[in-house]
């Protein structure tokens, strides 16, 4: 049987989400089908890299260093020719290319090749949220010259297609959505010693934790957290916050807890390996971001049977029902903030509840099997192969 040759083109692997939702649905993929093979660039932070043999990751991975997420337009010819290097001796039959970047840089190279299907994962919008409005207005001129270049546009939800319709970008019918999903199964079995661990991170039996994992930057509006906490912690002395992340704000953020006066019952933990581990120490995670594209570690969250307070921006609320398994605030309002994470921290039952119903719908909605199963039929629907 004939194996398609396809070829995974991302700006960069890197501790992130699109980055690891990328791996984890390849692996998977049917190799009796599948010829897979990925491209990254370069992370900016080299601290940051992935390392995909450590990791497990049987796969192979090609670097090319010109290929980065910055603008540099000696670098960035660098990496279309290298790109078009590598399409043409690898004679690919799909090219999917993912983030913004990569995404440009690789469709326009797969167009040269006269590659037969050319598909692009955008892992969220950038449109809001990430740049000043004059750096948006160019990204999105080159999302609209790319997407001429592409067989098939993959969002996170559905919210995200009207995004880019709405900017122009695309034609309805090149757009499908696809969910991020996570192996539910492995994650539910890496289960933390609450009592243990709530232990060793100073947390006493009766306190009521909220955790909050993600990259310590503007666009997951950290500082709004920090304040709504402060204002949450006043109605409730038993309150407590773990962040989980590490990122260029950190110590601005260690400043501002600092000078809300919250030092003691808030604790910035860096990047951790055992983020399963640690959700089982919550009661409630927290998620202010301005712009999202899924937020994966919703489902994980949910995954782990909590409850979820978190901003109505992006793909959020195709993940968190509001008023089923957690509450939506709107983004950058410090007092919906407080006001919802009082709420949960007075109510035991409701945070159960809640949390049950989020488990539930983090099975029926968001596992990497589907994930993998609807990329692999859009696959073969591009390629000329029964579904």
């Amino acid at each position: 049987m004939y194996r398609y040759r396809v070829l995974n083109i991302i700006t960069r692997l890197e501790q992130g989400g699109a980055p690891l939702a990328l791996l984890e649905t390849i692996r998977r993929i049917d190799r009796e089908q599948f010829d897979i093979t990925v491209v990254a660039g370069q992370t900016e932070d080299q601290d940051r890299n992935l390392n995909v043999s450590v990791m497990g990751f049987d796969l192979p991975v090609i670097e090319v260093p010109a290929l980065r997420r910055s603008v540099h337009p000696v670098r960035d010819v660098s990496a279309l020719c290298r790109l078009i290097q590598i399409i043409r001796q690898g004679e690919y039959d799909l090219v999917h290319t993912h983030t913004s970047k990569a995404g440009v840089i690789g469709r326009m190279a797969a167009k040269i090749c006269g590659v037969p299907a050319i598909v692009h994962s955008s892992h969220g919008t950038i449109l809001h949220g990430y740049f000043s409005p004059a750096v948006t207005r160019i990204f999105a001129i080159l999302e609209k010259a790319a997407a001429s270049a592409s067989h098939r546009i993959i969002c996170l939800t559905r919210q995200e297609i009207g995004q880019y319709l709405d900017a122009g970008i695309g034609r309805p019918d090149q757009y499908t959505y696809i969910f991020n999903g996570i192996d539910v199964s492995a994650f539910e079995e890496r289960k933390g010693d609450r009592s243990s661990l709530r232990t060793s991170l100073g947390f006493k039996p009766e306190e009521i934790v909220c955790i909050s994992v993600g990259r310590l930057v503007p666009v997951k509006g950290l500082s709004d957290l920090l304040s709504a906490f402060a204002i949450a912690h006043n109605q409730n002395p038993e309150l407590r916050l773990l962040l989980v992340g590490d990122g260029e704000l950190r110590q601005d953020l260690e400043r501002e807890v600092q000078e809300l006066k919250i030092g003691d019952v808030v604790q910035l933990v860096g990047w951790r390996e055992d983020i399963p581990e640690l959700l089982d120490v919550a009661d409630l995670f927290v998620l202010t971001s301005h712009n999202e594209g899924l937020g994966l570690v919703l489902v994980e969250a949910m995954v782990k049977k909590l409850p979820v307070v978190a901003t109505a921006v992006g793909g959020v609320p195709e993940v968190v029902i509001d008023g089923v398994t957690g509450s939506l605030v709107p983004a950058g309002d410090s007092v919906a903030i407080a006001s919802a994470i009082a709420r949960f921290a007075e109510n035991g039952e409701m945070r159960a509840s809640m949390g049950q119903r989020g488990y539930e719908r983090a099975n029926e909605f968001f596992t990497i099997d589907k994930t993998v199963q609807y990329t692999e039929d859009l696959y073969k629907t591009l390629l000329g192969s029964p579904a």
